[in-house]
C-alpha cells in the first residue's frame, strides 16, 4: 500500500495498482535528507512560508543517494555530510506549468560531523535553515507537509 499526498489530502493506493495510478502523472523521482548533527539536533529547512526538509530532483544518470547527498549539500551549504540508512519514499502531487506530477522522493538519514555553517539556497526560496531539538519539532512540523511529517514518523521520531 502506497500513500500519496495531495496538498494536505493523502490517498492510500494499493501496490498492484501503483504502475496504473503513477501512468497519470509526470513522475518526478528526487533525493532527500534528514540531517542529524552531534548534538542530536535535526535540520529543518524555511522555504513558501512552511518548514520543511532538504531534498531536490534526481539529475539524469545520477544515482538517488548521490542526488540525495547534493540536493542537501545545495540547500543547506553542508558538504561534510555521511549518508545512512533509507527511511522511506515518499509521493506527493503537484502542477508544474499545467502538468500533472508525482514526486517520489527516497529519504536518507544524514548526519552532519562538522558543523558547518549553514547557507540556506536563496534560488530555491529557502530563507532559513535551523538545527531544531528533537523535543521542539513538533512546533516546527505543526503546519508543515504531511510527507514531511511521514519522514519523521518512519524514522521513529514522532
Amino acid at each position: 500500500m502506497q500513500t500519496v499526498y495531495f496538498e494536505r489530502e493523502s490517498i492510500r493506493v494499493e501496490d498492484a495498482d501503483f504502475p496504473e495510478f503513477c501512468s497519470h502523472f509526470q513522475e518526478i523521482p528526487a533525493g532527500g535528507g534528514l540531517v542529524r548533527n552531534r548534538d542530536g539536533h535535526f535540520l529543518l529547512i524555511y522555504r513558501h512560508g512552511l518548514w520543511d526538509l532538504p531534498k531536490g530532483k534526481q539529475e539524469p544518470g545520477e544515482g538517488i543517494e548521490t542526488c540525495a547527498l547534493r540536493e542537501v549539500e545545495e540547500e543547506t551549504g553542508l558538504h561534510s555530510l555521511k549518508l545512512g540508512e533509507l527511511i522511506c519514499v515518499t509521493h506527493h502531487t503537484y502542477h508544474l506549468n499545467g502538468v500533472k506530477c508525482l514526486k517520489h522522493t527516497w529519504w536518507y538519514q544524514m548526519s552532519d560531523e562538522r558543523e558547518e555553517p549553514l547557507l540556506p539556497q536563496a534560488e530555491e526560496d529557502i530563507s532559513r535553515a535551523e538545527w531544531v531539538k528533537k523535543e521542539s519539532l513538533p512546533d516546527y512540523l505543526e503546519g508543515t507537509y504531511p510527507s514531511i511529517v511521514e519522514v519523521f514518523v518512519s524514522a521513529g521520531l514522532l
